[in-house]
């Protein structure tokens, strides 16, 4: 009783917990996504004691400097209505407009364009040329101003230096991922450089100056940084596709999608592409950067659907999921078009929750099945993924500087999430090579079992010929030898005659049906005319009233076939009996044959009861018998022969019924006519049949 007092208390602290951490992470998604980067930088400029700061000191660069960063340094314009050229940026700083600020901070996904004053000074004894170096390498337009007292007129001696990735990577002023130029200070004399920024994408700036002999020093730690990232990825992608497939785990190959969407958005978005692809086109960058984000989002959501089982835990969910997944797909589109502003952090705040759904979900997974490891894992990659995506858009939208950390923090949170999701699946597969073992020796041991039940049965009806034989025949000779005189007695004796030959009947339908379901039945294939096939199949079928009912009719009865006789007399004769048992007393049987081309058709047809599209589907599964058979004798195995029997010979059993109307059955062997006279002759509508089938 103490341990279940124990256990509800910490169902209670859990539950608790866990309406804590969702609370929280709305807290922190949704201002990152609806509130605007202005609220936000405005806040964290009141906290860092930027209003006492009216002019940006220009950055001292001196012999010892090695890199130095511009936050700080610049002051910033935001030209709302795209309305301002160069000239009029100039005055307006003429003018004092320009607003100083001490960090880069974010802007968002915004129409605005953002103008950027950065200011330099070279002190007596450092070297005239340095790399001015801007980032994120996704902006669209960076346009860089430089003074060149060179020129003169409109730029007021200023020349301009494009860079973005809407300028192709050849045609940059240097071959780096991110955008970079070459800069010749004058010594000891303060300038001022204008940086013009426009992008569809987030506006996240940031910008640092470095001494040409350090730059490629300082490039090596981000470079290690993503040449592990792309391998962790590229190695996950190319694993986790062949074991998604071998295995056929539909979430498998949800996080195989999930991580090549992260590594095309990245390798795209860090500028990689550029490289590799030196002169693609700004519109398919940010084509792929956005397809590829939404992309990761239908993944994400997917994988969390199929891992959960959402769609038997629960069904609610599961249809929310595959909202999300479609929203995500059918807004690739936009990806080059304004609306991207809105898809885009709307998309995100969906991934979130939904991630955080999944992270819920799979906490109380871990505490009600304590062995499940791989749920524990599940939450972990969740909750990381949620604080790397929040803490990149606080990054994003301004609440956060832009050079928080030397990458994107969510992409380092990546790297944690594709590890714990990793392991969790590591777990799963073994789970599941462990369940495939089980039944796998499970269907051996019922197969053996099977083969043994079959081989018993076989003997068992093979022993039963010879004690049946015997009654047959000691009932045959008292029927015959006269001694019996009294009508009971007789009838008797010829009940114990046919019920005899009925069970002998029905052990070589056993001893049959094991053969072909065996393929140890060899067919015996001969030449023989269609007419002599109807004969030996007919002949002797009925009684006189049998005999009455039947309408046979056979076309090209001269046609020649290779077919194995008695094998396919049986199928037609099991058709045969059946619509004669199943149907009305008095109501006539047709059976057609032709041959169709080198095609044979058989048709049966009846007037029964027929049956329903459900029982018309089962036809020919071995023991099932329709419930129009209900009230008439029977074992299931007449169809099942006949099935077996036409695709031993290359051809198909069909049906067409409805009930009340009666059922037609059709044996369709291809390729069994003779070329010279598949198509010769013509018969008629027969009576009964006797001896052969006549033919006019």
């Amino acid at each position: 009783m103490t341990g279940n007092r124990w256990m509800v208390r910490a169902g209670g602290r859990l539950a608790v917990a866990f309406r804590f951490l969702r609370l929280a992470a709305l807290a922190l998604c949704l201002p990152a996504v609806f509130v605007p980067a202005t609220a936000w930088a405005q806040a964290w400029a009141q906290a860092q004691q930027p209003a006492a700061v009216q002019t940006a000191e220009p950055l001292r660069l001196t012999a010892s400097t090695d890199r130095a960063t511009l936050a700080g340094h610049f002051a910033r314009l935001i030209d709302r209505d795209h309305s301002l050229g160069f000239g009029d940026v100039l005055r307006a700083d003429a003018e004092g407009r320009f607003e100083p600020q001490t960090i880069f901070r974010g802007a968002g996904q915004t129409p605005d364009v953002h103008w950027y004053r950065f200011d330099l000074l070279r002190e007596r004894g450092a070297p005239a040329g340095w790399i001015l170096e801007l980032g994120e390498a996704y902006i669209d337009r960076l346009d860089l101003y430089v003074p060149d007292p060179a020129l003169s007129g409109d730029a007021a001696g200023y020349s301009l230096v494009r860079m973005g990735d809407f300028v192709p990577f050849s045609e940059r002023p240097l071959k780096t991922r991110l955008h970079a130029t070459q800069l010749t200070l004058p010594e000891d004399k303060p300038i001022s450089l204008y940086l013009r920024v426009e992008s569809v994408s987030s506006i996240t700036l940031r910008a640092s100056v470095y001494a040409v002999p350090a730059y490629a020093g300082f490039q090596m730690t981000n470079l290690l940084f993503q040449g592990l990232f792309f391998g962790v990825l590229a190695i996950l992608t190319l694993g986790y596709v062949a074991l998604g497939l071998l295995l056929r785990d539909g979430a498998l190959l949800a996080f195989t999608a999930y991580v090549a969407s992260v590594f095309t958005f990245y390798l795209f978005s860090t500028g990689v592409a550029a490289v590799l692809l030196p002169d693609m086109p700004g519109w398919l960058q940010n084509l792929v950067v956005g397809s590829s984000a939404f992309l990761g989002i239908a993944a994400a959501v997917s994988m969390w659907d199929r891992i959960l089982d959402l769609r038997v835990h629960y069904p609610r969910l599961h249809r929310i999921y595959a909202v999300i997944r479609w929203l995500a797909i059918l807004s690739v589109p936009t990806a080059v078009s304004w609306t991207y502003s809105i898809t885009n952090p709307l998309l995100l705040l969906l991934a979130t929750l939904s991630t955080l759904v999944g992270a819920i979900l799979s906490i109380r997974q871990a505490v009600r099945n304590p062995a499940d490891t791989s749920a524990r894992y599940y939450a972990a990659s969740g909750l990381t993924a949620i604080s790397g995506n929040t803490l990149t858009q606080f990054v994003v939208r301004g609440s956060l500087p832009t050079d928080l950390l030397f990458a994107d923090p969510y992409q380092i949170a990546v790297l944690a999430t594709m590890l714990c999701l990793g392991s969790g699946l590591a777990l799963r597969i073994r789970a599941l090579q462990v369940e495939r073992v089980r039944a796998q020796e499970e269907s051996a041991f019922a197969t053996k079992r099977a083969e043994e039940q079959r081989t018993f049965v076989a003997m068992l009806s093979h022993e039963f010929r010879t004690p049946l034989a015997a009654i047959q025949g000691a009932a045959q000779m008292i029927e015959l030898s006269g001694d019996v005189q009294t009508p009971s007695m007789q009838s008797r004796v010829r009940r114990i005659v046919e019920t005899t030959r009925r069970m002998s009947d029905l052990v070589e339908l056993f001893l049959s049906a094991d053969a072909l379901d065996q393929g140890a039945l060899a067919l015996k294939p001969e030449t023989v005319p269609l007419d002599m096939l109807m004969d030996e199949a007919l002949d002797g079928l009925t009684g006189a009233d049998g005999e009455s009912r039947l309408v046979v009719t056979v076309e090209t009865p001269e046609g020649l076939l290779r077919v194995d006789v008695p094998f396919l007399g049986v199928a037609v004769a099991n058709l045969v009996r059946n619509a004669l048992r199943y149907s009305q007393p008095g109501t006539p049987v047709r059976v057609a044959a032709g041959l169709s081309g080198r095609d044979l058709v058989i048709r049966v047809a009846d007037q029964g009861r027929g049956m329903t599209p459900e029982e018309v589907e089962r036809i020919g599964s071995i023991y099932f018998r329709a419930s129009s058979s209900k009230g008439t004798k029977g074992s299931g195995l007449g169809l099942y022969m006949t099935q077996r029997i036409a695709a031993a010979h290359g051809g198909t059993l069909a049906v067409e019924s409805a009930p009340g109307v009666g059922s037609v059955f059709t044996i369709r062997l291809p390729g069994v006519g003779e070329p010279e006279t598949a198509g010769a002759g013509k018969g008629v509508e027969a009576g009964p049949p006797a001896g052969r089938l006549p033919v006019q």
